[in-house]
């Protein structure tokens, strides 16, 4: 951590957890974790970097990596299969940067991936493709974005079990945007067109709340 790096050291095939956070990395090629001896890491730190090209490969061979943190770099884009190799990945932290998504291509591929966090990107809007390729994709959380459009069926290829909204301009949610009969546990909505809709305004919906907020739809 902080050490003035500008690229990813040499490591050793027993390491497990690296934190590389406040550095100047810009760049992650093919192969780098995999080629500098990182063969058994589960745990990679990158946050507050330069990081603005990210190799489709940059991470295979990564076997055993659960948890990737790429927050607060300059991130815009990513490949599609950039993590579908990486069959353990549970948590990845996107937060603090540019990304906003395409309008036919998933977002990413990862059948493993259980918690995405996009806060305080430059997400607009959100549609059916986006998340088709993550299924089994538990919590989400967009806080902080500008999101004034949700698709039809934008949530409907994953299991949510918490969805985070707040501070965006989401005031619309539908129960044709999520998977028949399964809607999160809970949905934060703190500080939302829809949220203000109400008095008092909402926040963190919870369970039956979230079911009747969904059905209210049919109504406006």
């Amino acid at each position: 951590m902080g050490k003035g790096l500008n690229e990813i050291p040499r490591g050793a095939e027993h390491v497990m957890s690296v934190n590389y956070g406040y550095n100047y990395i810009a760049d992650l090629p093919d192969f780098i974790f995999f080629l500098n001896g990182y063969r058994s890491v589960h745990k990679i730190e990158l946050y507050q970097n330069k990081i603005a090209n990210v190799s489709q490969k940059a991470f295979k061979e990564l076997k055993q990596l659960k948890t990737l943190d790429l927050s607060g770099n300059n991130i815009s884009t990513l490949d599609t299969g950039t993590f579908k190799w990486n069959l353990k990945l549970q948590k990845l932290d996107l937060s603090n940067n540019r990304i906003s998504f395409h309008r036919v291509k998933p977002f990413l591929t990862s059948a493993s991936l259980e918690t995405l966090i996009l806060t305080d990107n430059r997400i607009e809007q959100i549609f059916e493709a986006t998340f088709v390729k993550l299924p089994n994709l538990r919590i989400l959380m967009m806080d902080n974005n500008i999101i004034f459009s949700i698709e039809q069926s934008s949530f409907a290829s994953m299991h949510l079990h918490y969805l985070s909204l707040a501070n965006t301009g989401v005031y619309r949610l539908g129960e044709d945007m999520f998977m028949n009969d399964s809607y999160p546990r809970v949905i934060d909505l703190t500080d939302t067109p829809l949220a203000n809709k109400f008095d008092p305004p909402l926040r963190k919906v919870k369970k039956e709340g979230v079911i009747n907020l969904l059905a209210l739809d049919r109504y406006f």
